[in-house]
C-alpha cells in the first residue's frame, strides 16, 4: 500500500512536467519543420549553426501572426470577415459542430464568458446529496408570478462546453456560494474537473 502511494504520488508530480514538456519539444519541433518549409519556399538555406535557433524564430513568427490576427478581429472589417467564415464553417455538417466546441472551449479558458454571470455556486441536482456547479444570472424579483421573492435565476452548464446547460429557477437560500471566481468556474467545467481552483489561503486566528 504504501508502494503504491508513493508511486501515486510520483506520478501526480511528473505528469504534469511530462506533459508539458512534450507539448514544449511538440511545438519546438512543428516550428522547424514549418520555418523551415518557408526557408525551403525562398530559396534560403539555413546556416550550419543556427539549426537549434530556428524554431525560436518560427515560435516567434507564430506569435506576431496570432497578434496579427487579434489586431484585425478588434476592428469592424476583421470581425466581419470572421463572422462570414464562422456562418460558413456551420453551414457543414460536422466541421461546425467541432467549430462550436473548439471556439467554447478557447473562450473557456482564454478569454471571457459572453454572459456575465454575477457568481458561481453550488445547488443540490438533480437529487438530494449530490451537488452541482452552476453560475447565477440575476434575481427574479417578482418578475415571474406566482413565485415568491427570494428566487434567482441560475444557469447549470454541461462539460465541456459551457454555453450549453439548464436553466433552474431556485430558491436563493438554496445555493452555496463558493469562493471562487466565475473564470476559475468556467475553467473548472471546461477541463471536465481537472482545473481545480486553488485553494484559499487559510485564516490563522488572531
Amino acid at each position: 500500500m504504501r508502494l503504491e502511494r508513493y508511486f501515486l504520488a510520483g506520478l501526480a508530480a511528473l505528469l504534469p512536467l511530462l506533459v508539458t514538456l512534450w507539448i514544449l519539444a511538440w511545438v519546438y519541433r512543428q516550428a522547424l519543420w514549418l520555418f523551415g518549409g518557408l526557408l525551403d519556399l525562398l530559396g534560403l538555406s539555413i546556416p550550419p549553426g543556427l539549426e537549434p535557433l530556428v524554431p525560436l524564430f518560427g515560435i516567434a513568427l507564430a506569435v506576431l501572426l496570432v497578434v496579427l490576427f487579434g489586431m484585425l478581429v478588434s476592428n469592424w472589417v476583421g470581425r466581419r470577415t470572421v463572422e462570414a467564415l464562422e456562418r460558413a464553417f456551420e453551414l457543414v455538417p460536422l466541421v461546425g459542430d467541432i467549430y462550436r466546441a473548439v471556439k467554447q472551449i478557447t473562450r473557456g479558458l482564454f478569454g471571457k464568458s459572453e454572459l456575465q454571470f454575477s457568481r458561481a455556486a453550488l445547488i443540490e441536482y438533480p437529487r438530494r446529496g449530490t451537488y452541482a456547479l452552476c453560475f447565477v444570472v440575476q434575481p427574479v424579483a417578482g418578475r415571474l408570478p406566482p413565485l415568491p421573492e427570494g428566487h434567482v435565476v441560475v444557469v447549470v452548464p454541461t462539460s465541456p462546453v459551457p454555453a450549453s446547460g439548464f436553466l433552474l429557477v431556485v430558491p436563493e437560500s438554496e445555493l452555496i456560494p463558493l469562493e471562487i471566481g466565475v473564470d476559475d468556474a468556467i475553467r473548472f467545467v471546461v477541463s471536465v474537473g481537472f482545473l481545480l481552483p486553488e485553494a484559499p489561503p487559510r485564516r490563522r486566528l488572531s
